[in-house]
């Protein structure tokens, strides 16, 4: 666990469960992901966390699970679902998560607007390491779910 959070990947996992229940109606396979987070990736969202705690909450997968969880939550057919779909839905559910993260960091801490990238692009956030890492696991089809933590400034 981080000395300065309350959050712990068990935390994460239970915020995982709930929101993925609730928003995406089926029951994730969720794991530590001990392998870095990848540098390129289908569809990658991010909401970014600043005040008395910096970092992002990031969801990164491929082009069928994004399908997926726009299906689920845009209730469309998940093969139809376009990049725009897939973009809504993914800075829809990073930002759900994201405000479940910040009810257990320091307070003050605010929320950016989700941030999507939708088409392969190596996306980094420099000056940030990993907290926690999960794979997140639906009808086959992974998600890498990876908080991270901004260097103190100060």
């Amino acid at each position: 666990m981080d000395p300065e959070t309350s959050l712990s990947e068990d935390d994460l996992r239970g915020i995982v469960w709930q929101v993925w229940t609730a928003y995406l109606h089926c029951t994730p396979e969720v794991e530590g992901s001990p392998e870095p987070m990848p540098d390129t990736a289908d569809v990658t969202a991010s909401v970014g966390v600043a005040g008395a705690w910096n970092g992002l909450a990031v969801i990164r997968c491929g082009l069928p699970a994004a399908g997926q969880m726009a299906g689920a939550m845009l209730d469309i057919d998940p093969v139809g679902a376009n990049a725009d779909d897939c973009a809504d839905a993914l800075g829809e559910l990073v930002n759900i998560l994201a405000g479940n993260v910040k009810s257990l960091l320091p307070k003050p801490s605010h929320l950016s607007l989700p941030q999507v990238v939708v088409g392969r692009a190596k996306v980094v956030w420099p000056g940030t390491t990993s907290l926690h890492t999960l794979r997140v696991t639906r009808n086959d089809e992974p998600a890498v779910l990876t908080i991270l933590r901004g260097e103190d400034r100060r």
